[in-house]
């Protein structure tokens, strides 16, 4: 390997976190390559302060252009994902139904010395049979609204030694003929 030329790079990091899949936090990275040189594809040697982190790769990017950095896992901000309450109710005159109340609490904590950008993504189930009736409760729909595909997505701007809770409560009823699975 011989080095052709050296750039330093302007980076906007944050942290991308879906702790229902894996708690974790993600150090990405926004970057806006200012060389005069294009950067070729391979492999890529990922540190954190200092200290080896993370084996990515790189696609080829062109003088000028924009693209994403995948950093890997920065242990410095702390994530947490818990169901705290799981209650199931019968519904209906003649007890026909059942509602299930769903509540999860996410917790996010900066241990980093630096404020930092955390964005953090959950999701509300959907229903795909009239039958099944799925209702926000918290965060209130008017506060944070999902996607089409029933995702939430919270940026949290974290000080050093912050710590923030996130609530995610929700209810699915359905009769009682009709089986729902897919929601543990």
């Amino acid at each position: 390997k011989v080095p052709i030329t050296s750039a330093s790079l302007k980076a906007v990091p944050e942290y991308l976190s879906v702790p229902k899949r894996q708690a974790a936090a993600f150090l990405t990275s926004k970057v806006v390559t200012t060389s005069d040189f294009p950067l070729l594809s391979g492999a890529m040697n990922v540190f954190l302060d200092g200290t080896f982190v993370a084996t990515s790769g790189l696609r080829s990017v062109m003088a000028g252009e924009k693209f994403d950095l995948a950093l890997g896992v920065d242990d410095g901000i702390a994530i947490k994902h818990k169901r705290v309450n799981k209650f199931t109710e019968d519904t209906g005159l003649t007890n026909s139904g059942k509602r299930i109340t769903y509540e999860y609490l996410i917790t996010v904590q900066n241990n980093k010395k630096t404020t930092e950008r955390v964005i953090v993504a959950d999701q509300i189930p959907l229903s795909r049979n009239e039958k099944v009736v799925v209702k926000q409760l918290t965060p209130s729909p008017s506060e944070l609204k999902p996607t089409d595909e029933g995702s939430l997505k919270w940026t949290l701007d974290l000080k050093p030694g912050e710590k923030r809770e996130l609530t995610v409560k929700f209810t699915v009823e359905h009769p009682n003929d009709v089986n729902v699975a897919g929601l543990e």
